[in-house]
């Protein structure tokens, strides 16, 4: 019984850490867009380029404003 509290509480930890890569990388996503923005590129054409609708590049500009203020001096690097 040992064994398969473990390999649970393996599981759970692993469910755990993929949200956080998960986030992580959205956020990643998100100041990426901003700074390409920053350069000149509208927010519609990144869109176009990424296949979705504007409305997901404004999540993913979201993303990265909840990470920096839930994570405050955290790199996402």
């Amino acid at each position: 019984m040992t064994a398969v509290l473990a390999a649970r509480e393996a599981y759970k930890q692993a469910e755990v850490d993929a949200r956080m890569m998960t986030a992580r990388a959205r956020a990643q996503l998100g100041r990426a867009v901003e700074q390409e923005h920053a350069r000149g590129t509208s927010y519609e054409d990144i869109s176009k380029a990424f296949g979705v609708v504007i409305e997901q590049i404004r999540r993913y500009r979201q993303a990265y404003r909840d990470w920096n203020r839930d994570h405050p001096g955290e790199s996402l690097d």
